[in-house]
């Protein structure tokens, strides 16, 4: 994993709704970029700090390499002195809960900074619109992520762990996919493939069982997600389909229970050792489960699995 500073201040808006950065391959009079040529090098599960207006407001995770792209049509008038064909990278772009000005901490980003090509000036701590994606040192990343948690975001490293592991969702389907190939019925198969999007006879059957979020407590069950609590591929086909083995949680609240960063006790209460994970439920101002009712003796099979795989 390598870690890249993006100034856009010009073409902040345009690239964080679009999901990606974009450069020309040169300006408009041929002349080649260092800062232009390091798209070419970012590669998937790479960390991009975003930065305009003189702070940090985005962290992003790359999810493909560069590929030859002409300049978005969105931009409009803005760069006229850039070529026309450049490279563009899909980003995976979290907010931040709190913007991190770096010039507030310059006296400890400076020993850090690279002499050539620096995101911001090594002498005033401003941002260096000359260099538009910039190289960091692992030091130099890994200290603008602390900053980040301790100023910003305390929940910064469940962002980018769930950014990295979206970015392999569709991989991960397609392998889930291959594990159906034997089943010989249609609707089994139709059936089992929704129960793995958390769709259709699975859905339906965790919504008799769970009526509500068991965190959040929301009870509209059009913004839940079907979460098995038995991973889809660890299972036979009657588990996959099994309302015993899920729970109708809030998308945000799926994300730590499918990761083994939270799991419920027999009766219901909320368990979370993961400290990054608690300081996520910390900012979301969530501090207890909704205890709808204790968990039934099937559903204590799986939950039971569950809890030992809790991450700290």
């Amino acid at each position: 994993m390598a870690f890249w500073w993006v100034n856009h201040k010009q073409t902040y808006r345009q690239e964080i709704d679009g999901g990606y950065v974009w450069s020309p391959k040169a300006n408009a009079n041929g002349a080649r970029n260092v800062s232009y040529d390091n798209l070419t090098r970012c590669k998937q599960g790479d960390v991009v700090l975003s930065y305009a207006y003189g702070r940090i407001s985005q962290i992003g995770l790359v999810q493909t390499a560069a590929v030859a792209a002409a300049k978005p049509p969105e931009f409009g008038a803005v760069g006229e002195y850039w070529g026309p064909e450049g490279w563009l990278v899909r980003v995976n772009w979290q907010p931040l809960r709190k913007p991190l000005v770096p010039q507030t901490f310059f006296e400890l980003l400076q020993p850090l900074l690279p002499e050539r090509h620096s995101p911001i000036s090594t002498n005033t701590g401003r941002g260096n619109q000359g260099v538009y994606l910039a190289s960091l040192s692992e030091a130099l990343g890994q200290l603008v992520l602390t900053l980040v948690e301790k100023h910003a975001d305390a929940a910064v490293r469940v962002h980018l762990v769930v950014l990295a592991e979206e970015g392999d969702a569709a991989a991960a389907l397609l392998d889930d996919m291959e594990q159906l190939r034997d089943v010989s019925s249609t609707t089994e198969r139709d059936a089992l493939t929704k129960a793995r999007l958390g769709q259709g006879l699975f859905r339906h059957r965790v919504s008799d069982l769970e009526p509500a979020c068991r965190v959040t407590g929301l009870r509209r069950r059009e913004f839940l997600v079907a979460s098995h609590i038995k991973p889809w591929r660890d299972c036979d086909n009657h588990e996959r389909l099994s309302g015993a083995n899920g729970l109708l949680l809030s998308p945000h609240v799926d994300k730590l229970f499918d990761r083994h960063w939270i799991s419920f006790d027999r009766a219901g209460e909320l368990i979370c050792d993961h400290e990054a994970a608690r300081e996520a439920l910390r900012c979301w101002g969530i501090e207890g489960a909704n205890l709808i009712r204790p968990f039934s003796r099937e559903q204590e099979v799986f939950l039971s699995a569950h809890r030992e795989e809790l991450r700290r």
